[in-house]
C-alpha cells in the first residue's frame, strides 16, 4: 500500500530550506548593548558552554484545542497512541428549517397546515401559511462530518469510527481545568450504550465520488450517518422552535425555541458528540472541524411577491421540489476535548538511554537542558582583563542551537517535531493552563531546519539538522534576575547554578510578521532524538569587558 504523510515538515526536510527564525528577543539593557564603539579598554571575547541534556516525560499533555486528534497508531520504537475527542455544537437564533426564497420568519416555511398533527396536537387555530412545506414532514437524513487537512499513516489502511452521544448536562466551559489533559477517559461524560452512529473509512478518502474530490474547495471528511431517531426529534423540535418564535401566535409561549438557549438544546436534542477509533491501526488524523449535517426537501408554491410559481415543464404543476442542507459546527475557536491512551513498553529503556534523548508527540517525551546561567554571569563578572567595580561587562550575543539527528527508521521517528518550546521546567503546565507567549525572558521557541554541511559530530546524517533558538540573551538575563542577580547591586549568583530548560513540540500560530498569536502542545505524531549527556549541546557566547585588569586611580 503506498503511503503518504500529509506534513509540511517532511518538505521543509527534504529540501533542506534553512530557516533563520530568531525567536528571542534581544534584551541586554542589564548586561550592556549587543553592539559598543571600538574604543581602548574594550576587548571581546567568545566562549563555548557546554550543556547537559537529559530525557524527560510527561504523562498527560495539555490539549484544549481546536484541532484534535482521532485514530490509532503503533510506532515499533515509540509504542501505540490510540486518540479520540468530544464536541459540543453551538447554534445561534437564526438556525431553522428554511427553503429558498423563503422570507417568512415566524414560521421558517417549515409546516403544512395538517403536518403537525402527527405530533398530537390540534393546529387548527395556528394560522400558518400552506404554500410551503416540508416534503415528507421529515427530514430525509442526518450525518456527521469529520473533515481534516492533514493524515498520517498508510492512506488504504481500513479503520473505523464510532460516533457517541454526550451526556445531557455536560458543559464544557463549566469543567475544570484538570478535565483537558490527554489522559482524560470521558468517562464520566459519556456512555458507550448511546451510541448514534458508525463507519469505516479510509484516509485517503476513496468513500467519496471522484466528482466531489475534484471539487476546487474539496476538503476530506468521514460521513457518519445517525440514528432515525436523532433526526426525528430535530424535526419535532425545529416545529416547536418555529412556534416559539412567532409572537403572533397565541400559542407560542408554550413551546421553546432551543437555537437560542444552549442549555434547552443540549438538553433536549444533542449535548455534543464523542468520537472514538473502534477499528484499525495505521491512521491519525487532524481534525479540522466537526459539523452535523441536515438533508431535507421543501416543496415551494409561491414566491415572496404571491407570484404562482412553475416547474420548468409548465404543466400546470405549481409545486417545486427543493433540496436543502443545513448543519451546526464546531469551529476551532469552539472548545474541544481530545483524550489519549498511550502505551510504551519501551519507556523505561528510553528514559535511561545513554546516547540519546527524545522529543516526542503526542507522547510526553521532552528533552530537559540544563542552562549554566551562573557560569555564563561569574565568566564575564570574573574576566581577569575587567577591573572589578570599576569597570563593566556585555553579554554581546548567546547563540543556542539543539542538534538533532536525521529523521529515519520508524514510523513516528521519520517525521521531527516542526517546534519546540523551550521553558522553565517548572512552568511547563501553567503556560499552557494560562494560554501563555513565549515571552523572551523565561520562554522562547525554535522551527527545526537543516543545513546542508555534513557535520562529523554525526557521521550518519547527510547535514546538520537543529532548532535554531538564534540569540537568547534575554532569556539568560531574566532568569538571572529570577534567581537573584542584579548588576547593580553587585548581587552575585553561584557559579555553579544551572536552570533546567524543557524543551516540549509546540504548534505556535504566527501572524504575517511574525509575531507569536498562541502557543499549544504539538499532538500529530512525531519524534526527534538529541545527543544525551554533558557537553553534547552547547551555547557560544560573544561579550566584551570594558577595562584593562590594572587597578584604576
Amino acid at each position: 500500500m503506498k503511503r503518504i504523510i500529509y506534513l509540511l515538515p517532511i518538505l521543509l526536510v527534504a529540501q533542506c530550506i534553512f530557516l533563520s527564525t530568531v525567536s528571542c528577543s534581544e534584551d541586554m539593557g542589564d548586561l550592556g548593548e549587543s553592539t559598543r564603539p571600538m574604543t581602548d579598554g574594550i576587548t571581546i571575547k567568545a566562549k563555548t558552554f557546554n550543556v547537559n541534556t537529559y530525557t524527560g516525560y510527561r504523562d498527560s499533555v495539555y490539549v484544549r484545542t481546536g484541532y484534535p486528534l482521532v485514530g490509532n497508531i503503533t510506532d515499533p520504537d515509540f509504542g501505540q497512541v490510540t486518540a479520540g475527542y468530544l464536541a459540543q455544537f453551538y447554534t445561534s437564533s437564526k438556525m431553522g428549517l428554511d427553503v429558498v426564497n423563503a422570507y417568512d420568519s415566524t414560521t421558517f416555511s417549515i409546516l403544512r397546515t395538517s403536518a403537525p398533527k402527527e405530533f398530537g396536537y390540534d393546529w387548527s387555530d395556528y394560522h400558518y401559511k400552506s404554500w410551503d412545506s416540508i416534503v415528507g414532514n421529515s427530514i430525509d437524513s442526518m450525518t456527521v462530518r469529520i473533515y481534516y487537512r492533514t493524515y498520517y499513516g498508510d492512506s488504504l489502511t481500513p479503520m473505523q469510527l464510532s460516533v457517541y452521544r454526550l451526556n445531557p448536562k455536560v458543559d464544557f466551559e463549566t469543567l475544570p481545568e484538570s478535565e483537558f489533559y490527554s489522559n482524560n477517559d470521558f468517562a464520566n461524560l459519556y456512555n458507550e450504550d448511546n451510541l448514534i452512529g458508525r463507519k469505516g473509512f479510509t484516509s485517503a478518502n476513496r468513500e467519496l465520488s471522484d466528482s466531489i474530490r475534484e471539487l476546487s474547495d474539496y476538503l476530506p471528511y468521514i460521513e457518519v450517518k445517525l440514528t432515525d431517531d436523532l433526526k426525528d426529534k430535530f424535526y419535532r423540535l425545529c416545529v416547536e422552535a418555529a412556534i416559539a418564535r412567532d409572537k403572533s401566535n397565541p400559542h407560542h409561549s408554550e413551546f421553546t425555541d432551543i437555537f437560542t438557549d444552549q442549555k434547552a438544546m443540549r438538553e433536549k436534542f444533542l449535548s455534543g458528540v464523542c468520537v472514538k477509533p473502534t477499528f484499525g491501526d495505521g491512521v491519525m488524523i487532524k481534525v479540522y472541524y466537526t459539523a452535523i449535517y441536515f438533508f431535507y426537501s421543501s416543496y415551494h408554491r409561491y414566491d415572496v411577491d404571491g407570484t404562482l410559481l412553475r416547474n420548468s415543464a409548465d404543466d400546470g404543476d405549481s409545486t417545486y421540489v427543493v433540496d436543502h442542507v443545513k448543519y451546526m459546527a464546531v469551529t476551532p475557536d469552539v472548545i474541544q476535548m481530545s483524550g489519549y491512551k498511550m502505551v510504551d513498553d519501551n519507556q523505561e529503556n528510553r528514559m535511561n538511554n545513554q546516547d540519546t534523548c527524545f522529543i516526542t508527540s503526542p507522547q510526553g517525551y521532552y528533552t530537559l537542558i540544563d542552562l549554566p546561567v551562573g557560569e555564563i554571569i561569574n565568566t564575564m563578572e570574573d574576566d581577569p582583563l575587567r577591573v572589578p567595580g570599576d569597570s563593566s561587562y556585555f553579554l554581546n550575543a548567546s547563540n543556542f542551537y539543539l542538534q538533532a539527528y536525521k529523521p529515519k527508521g520508524s514510523l513516528l521517528s521519520y517525521t521531527p517535531t516542526p517546534t519546540v518550546l523551550m521553558v522553565e521546567k517548572d512552568a511547563m503546565t501553567s503556560f499552557f493552563e494560562n494560554g501563555s507567549l513565549p515571552d523572551g525572558s523565561t520562554s522562547c521557541y525554535a522551527k527545526y531546519v537543516c543545513d546542508s554541511v555534513p557535520s562529523s559530530n554525526y557521521p550518519t546524517a547527510d547535514g546538520i539538522y537543529y532548532y535554531n533558538f538564534g540569540n537568547i540573551n534575554s532569556v539568560i538575563v531574566g532568569l538571572a534576575k529570577k534567581h537573584g542577580w542584579s548588576k547593580e547591586g553587585l548581587n552575585k549568583i553561584p557559579k555553579n547554578l544551572t536552570v533546567p530548560m524543557a524543551i516540549i513540540p509546540v504548534d505556535a500560530t504566527t501572524n504575517s510578521q511574525g509575531g507569536v498569536l498562541s502557543v499549544s502542545n504539538y499532538i500529530l505524531p512525531t519524534a526527534t532524538k538529541l545527543k544525551k549527556g554533558y557537553g553534547k549541546q552547547s551555547l557560544q557566547v560573544l561579550y566584551s569587558v570594558e577595562g584593562t585588569g590594572e587597578k584604576t586611580k
